[in-house]
């Protein structure tokens, strides 16, 4: 709801904050998963550091602390 509010007020923001989202990615703990923020269903945008947020991992399905760090645009997985 969030994220259609604000790309029909502001097309061009929308597609700045979508792109930083996506460099920031959240660990699972316990296996290891990686998602990003985006694909994930959050935003992240001008964050200052790495975080840990409470949240399901999408692929154990366990609730835990899960790490968020920006990925360096520059490595190549």
């Amino acid at each position: 709801m969030l994220r259609r509010l604000i790309k029909s007020l502001f097309p061009g923001f929308m597609a700045r904050v979508e792109a930083e989202s996506r460099n920031w990615i959240m660990q699972c703990p316990r296996c290891g998963h990686e998602v990003s923020v985006w694909d994930y269903g959050g935003m992240r945008y001008r964050a200052p550091g790495p975080v840990y947020r409470l949240g399901r991992c999408p692929d154990c399905h366990k609730v835990g602390m899960l790490r968020v760090f920006k990925r360096d645009p520059l490595d190549a997985d």
